[in-house]
């Protein structure tokens, strides 16, 4: 007799209808633009993700670290200015984080996570059209 065993996917709808596990990192030191990018790594694949800007810079968000260093057409990143946050439900396993300026700046990072293992998304979307 075949056994199944059960684990959830990145197609598993209930993972993300159920409520989070809460994450949270403050005060984190985000590098100056010609530094390598902060990486944020999730333990499990988020539902949803909020980055608050907590200096008084912009700061480049995104999800890869060539998206948020990259330049021309090559930007695939969003920027936020101080005090400035941004909230999307999306599906993703790291967050990357760089100052705008030779400044160094600071930020929060708040996420919602599912049940499932961030193995899954080894990559993080990286290399994505639109991700960098």
């Amino acid at each position: 007799m075949a056994t199944y065993n059960y684990a959830p996917g990145l197609g598993n709808v209930g993972s993300y209808q159920a409520s989070g596990i809460p994450w949270v990192s403050s005060s984190l030191t985000v590098p100056a633009e010609n530094d390598v990018p902060l990486q944020v790594r999730f333990p499990y694949v988020t539902r949803e993700v909020t980055v608050r800007n907590d200096s008084a810079g912009t700061i480049r968000a995104g999800f890869s670290a060539a998206g948020v260093s990259g330049s021309g057409p090559n930007t695939n990143y969003f920027t936020l200015a101080s005090s400035g946050s941004f909230t999307s439900p999306i599906k993703v396993v790291d967050v990357f984080l760089i100052s705008d300026t030779a400044n160094t700046g600071t930020a929060t990072v708040v996420a919602s996570l599912t049940g499932i293992d961030n193995k899954i998304l080894v990559t993080n979307w990286t290399g994505s059209e639109g991700v960098g």
